[in-house]
């Protein structure tokens, strides 16, 4: 089966971008070049079409309810609230990190991953007893524009006062193209089937790069007008298009999982050091096998690994304490902000501790490096 575009993949190609297959999608993994885009992002802004994000929409009577039960965490009840949080199977594996947002009473809004949607669709709907379910990925773009100067450049294109729009929350903005788009393809999403409101886009300011962000899920169909009156709006700025390249080892500096890279559906929310995602107090599927092997122990936990020495530590890197392997790296990087490699890997019980000296594998070297807790910028 070819790989599914976004409706923005004709203007990617246009501007120069090279392509990569990521998650059963052919995505730009850069324009001009990583590290030029890595940076763009910590100092002005970028804009990244994560259109491959799974979109799923669950409305009607109990959805709150039910909602929470598929989740790790608490997922908040009140309309423009967002909560990031843990998917698992019975076995207490992650299946996807998602994050539900609270549309209004009993209407969520479920931004998954690209590579595991199907799987989460068919573990909704088999967990689901009332709530109607769309999949709702191909109707509505993704946009995150990211960057110290992102909602500056948003600020152009709307009156809503994003001042008041803080951390995790989320609402429905007017959005008015220059030269534009049609009211009708830019700020409406088809109601009752769409994420907005007639007349309105929806927005979040969740972020995936430890920068502020800003995330906008336009219909498709208004996909090269608001991409374009985007980047226009914010040229004088320092905005500028991101691939996904940047995209990961801007998100890897803040310590932030790759599904399919630091979880691959064989971890637990234990073993990804995700507790902190765990509410307890809350019966959801998975929680039984968490609570086993919480009290049973001596799991392997995901951490932070920073270079003493000059390497780059890549996926797979075998970490050591002394001849002895005591872990495997997930996800490393040479982080363009430090310009040293940092990673993260799984490191036995006893090798974990911030401070202790390890050595990671690269090449048949042994790169000296510590352990840290993220993020490392």
């Amino acid at each position: 089966m070819p790989p599914l575009r976004t409706p923005l993949f004709a203007w990617h190609a246009a501007a120069g971008a090279r392509p990569i297959e990521f998650g059963g999608w052919e995505m730009p993994l850069q324009y001009t070049g990583i590290v030029e885009e890595h940076l763009a992002v910590r100092r002005a802004a970028g804009l990244f079409d994560v259109s491959h994000m799974g979109k799923l929409l669950l409305e009607g009577p109990g959805t709150a309810e039910a909602v929470n039960r598929l989740s790790t965490n608490d997922i908040p009840a009140s309309p423009g609230r967002c909560r990031y949080t843990h998917l698992l199977d019975e076995g207490g594996r992650i299946l996807d990190d998602v994050i539900f947002t609270c549309l209004g009473p009993d209407r969520y809004l479920c931004v998954c991953n690209a590579g595991p949607r199907p799987r989460v669709v068919e573990w909704i709907r088999a967990h689901l007893r009332g709530p109607a379910f769309r999949d709702l990925t191909m109707d509505h773009l993704c946009l995150a524009l990211q960057g110290p100067r992102a909602a500056e450049v948003l600020g152009r294109l709307t009156a809503h006062d994003l001042t008041s729009l803080k951390p995790f929350r989320a609402a429905h903005v007017d959005l008015r193209m220059p030269g534009g788009a049609p009211p009708e393809t830019v700020g409406r999403g088809s109601p009752p089937t769409g994420l907005s409101e007639p007349g309105t886009t929806l927005i979040t300011r969740t972020g995936y790069t430890g920068e502020d962000g800003l995330e906008l899920f336009p219909p498709s169909a208004a996909a090269v007008p608001v991409w374009t009156g985007l980047l226009d709006a914010g040229a004088d700025l320092g905005l500028r298009p991101v691939g996904l390249g940047a995209r990961d080892t801007l998100r890897l500096e803040k310590g932030y999982l790759l599904s399919g890279t630091d979880f691959t559906g064989r971890e637990t929310s234990l073993e990804t050091n995700s507790e902190w995602l765990v509410k307890w107090d809350h019966e959801f599927v998975g929680r039984e096998a968490l609570v086993a092997q919480k009290a049973r122990g001596g799991y392997r936990r995901l951490t932070g690994l920073r270079f003493l020495e000059r390497g780059v530590p890549r996926h797979g890197c075998r970490v050591l304490s002394g001849d002895r392997e005591v872990g495997l790296v997930t996800s490393g990087t040479l982080s363009p902000s430090l310009k040293v490699g940092v990673a993260l890997a799984y490191l036995d019980p006893g090798s974990d501790a911030p401070g202790t000296r390890l050595a990671v594998e690269v090449r048949g070297e042994r790169k000296a490096a510590e352990v840290v807790k993220p993020p490392f910028l």
